[in-house]
């Protein structure tokens, strides 16, 4: 009877264990790559998991742990704005962004524990930033001028959105895309797209004539400098220091002027050139 009863306790003890390590395997957790976990007791924030943490447990009466993702994410709004002269026009911004894990405490505590309620709030917000800031930018220019300004627009986007979703929405952003602008009013989408096509041959024709003023100019000094026998002389000189410098291993170290000769030494020329 004492070998059963002690059967009896060993059973009980080692079941005891059991569920003990059952209830402990269960409750490990632990944050894997791209996310932190948030350890709460009794819904307060105690403490923020990385995964260089390691495990952690949550077999204490009343903890949970929250899974929070800071990976990278890209939300689209499509805002109607209006130009500087009341052109209507819609336009798809994309903005891409990630969770800053030093602010999550911040993050949970304004938008909640639960993955969808925060991710609903959080893009609400974004795309009402994201409307604001887009009218905002296009309200700057015309609408013929919108095509051509569309990189400065961006820009303009990008620096007043930054600051506002890291205090906001505790985000640090990535970059931001335009899409190709929509207006309303076909017609003024083909004008603006004319004013653009014409900008862009006028600066082609300012850049050939550019190319070719220079062209014509460098051909003036060589023939000037060919036609007279003492500049080609010089001209000589001039390149056979240029040679001379990048041959000599000490040449910035030369005290005085540097003396090249070119021909005789009593009657040809000499070409001097200071080292400092």
């Amino acid at each position: 009877m004492k070998n059963m009863g002690k059967l009896v306790a060993f059973g009980i003890v080692l079941f005891g264990c059991l569920i003990v390590g059952v209830v402990v395997v269960k409750n490990i957790n632990y944050a894997e790559e791209g996310t932190v976990k948030v350890l709460t007791q009794w819904g307060s924030i105690q403490k923020i998991y990385k995964p260089s943490d390691g495990w952690f447990t949550t077999w204490m009466p009343g903890a949970r742990a929250f899974e929070v993702n800071v990976r990278s994410f890209t939300e689209t709004a499509t805002p109607r704005v209006t130009s500087k002269d009341n052109a209507a026009l819609q336009v798809p911004i994309s903005v891409t962004a990630y969770s800053n894990a030093e602010k999550v405490s911040e993050y949970v505590r304004k938008y909640g524990f639960s993955e969808e309620e925060r991710h609903k709030r959080r893009n609400e917000i974004l795309n009402g930033l994201v409307q604001t800031e887009a009218r905002n930018a296009f309200a700057e220019y015309a609408a013929y001028e919108i095509y051509a300004n569309q990189e400065a627009i961006q820009k303009r986007i990008v620096e007043t959105l930054k600051p506002l979703l890291a205090n906001q929405l505790f985000l640090v952003m990535e970059s931001v895309q335009i899409g190709n602008p929509d207006f309303l009013d076909d017609r003024i989408e083909q004008a603006a797209s004319a004013v653009v096509a014409n900008e862009k041959q006028k600066q082609a024709e300012e850049a050939r004539f550019n190319a070719a003023e220079v062209a014509a100019k460098t051909k003036q000094i060589e023939a000037q400098t060919y036609s007279n026998p003492a500049l080609l002389e010089i001209k000589k000189l001039e390149l056979m220091l240029e040679i001379e410098k990048a041959r000599a291993d000490g040449i910035r170290g030369h005290q005085g002027p540097l003396t090249v000769v070119f021909g005789n030494t009593s009657t040809g020329l000499q070409l001097q050139t200071p080292t400092r």
